[in-house]
């Protein structure tokens, strides 16, 4: 497999992370090793709209034989984090997050240490909670015709899934932020998913990449 020239490791500003963008189809592994167990194909390309496919990083390690990146994969459990060479993506920095307090019910944007909006949010309900840790945006699309009623017009993925639903609506119980009517809004009112206003999730579609950080917390 060809693979690009690495090229150094980018400095991380405080209150920013990095991304990898995948250039290179390759396999995400348990650990900094070619031998080391398969944990997920990452193709170049996202699984919903198959725009560029961008991973949060959480780990660098330099081998005797390479680098190596560690990025958080969108599969279960919560946090699966896989290693992949360093010359097969492409390290950007992000100044961009999203915070999703859950006591509060809301969501904050933040560019480095500037927060730009807080808005508040459905959140999932006692049996169905939306999960706590750090996540990534997956990806960001229109919502299908047929479901823009109940989802608004944009749905965006997180690497988050349900603690307590395995499958929802034919898939795994993968958690997303979408739209939804306005009583659902600062109250507990879905089965795990962040929910906005039409014209906030506008906001945030329009801000987040496949790879931006998102905060899941209890306070």
């Amino acid at each position: 497999m060809p693979v690009a020239a690495a090229s150094p490791i980018p400095p991380v500003p405080r209150h920013a992370a990095l991304t990898a963008l995948v250039v290179w189809p390759t396999v995400a592994r348990a650990a900094p090793h070619r031998d080391a167990r398969p944990l997920m194909r990452l193709t170049g390309a996202t699984a919903y709209s198959r725009r560029p496919q961008a991973m949060l990083v959480t780990g660098v390690r330099r081998t005797t034989r390479a680098t190596w990146v560690r990025v958080q994969l969108p599969i279960r459990p919560n946090g699966t984090a896989g290693w992949v060479r360093r010359g097969t993506v492409r390290l950007q920095v992000t100044r961009v997050r999203v915070v999703v307090r859950l006591a509060s019910r809301r969501l904050e944007i933040w560019r480095g240490p500037r927060r730009l909006v807080s808005w508040p949010v459905g959140i999932g309900r006692a049996g169905t909670p939306t999960p706590v840790g750090r996540f990534a945006v997956q990806d960001a699309l229109p919502t299908l015709p047929g479901w823009r009623r109940v989802y608004g017009g944009w749905t965006i993925p997180l690497t988050a899934h349900s603690p307590t639903l395995r499958s929802f609506m034919g898939g795994d119980g993968l958690v997303a932020l979408h739209g939804g009517r306005p009583w659902r809004l600062g109250v507990p009112s879905s089965n795990g998913c962040v929910i906005l206003s039409e014209a906030h999730l506008a906001v945030v579609a329009r801000l987040v990449r496949p790879g931006t950080p998102v905060v899941i917390t209890p306070r």
